[in-house]
């Protein structure tokens, strides 16, 4: 399991000071809230800000693609062939189509 430095919301609120230290030293800190962790704190700086937040975006995006891979797979959607596919869209178009007809 990855180690890293927990930080209460509270001593933010308090100390800011000391957390930015920990962060200097140790990198990144977790915040916690009522011991839970909400969030991660990372360092920044002005010519590094935008590559920061890029990477933070693409790290999200590489989440939420695993994400939806393992549901796929669960549900056995990831086992499906390109004509199993193109069927279940006639399928579903011809549906629409017949429900426009109606009203």
């Amino acid at each position: 399991m990855l180690c890293m430095k927990t930080i209460a919301s509270r001593t933010l609120a308090a100390s800011p000071g000391k957390v930015w230290a920990d962060l200097d030293r140790e990198g990144a800190v977790v915040i916690t809230k009522d011991g839970v962790p909400r969030s991660i704190m990372i360092p920044t700086s002005d010519a590094t800000l935008l590559e920061d937040v890029q990477e933070l975006v693409f790290a999200r995006a590489r989440k939420a693609v695993r994400d939806i891979r393992a549901r796929s797979s669960r549900s056995g959607a990831g086992a499906l062939t390109r004509s199993d596919i193109e069927r279940e869209v006639e399928a579903a178009r011809r549906t629409l189509k017949q429900r426009a007809r109606r009203g």
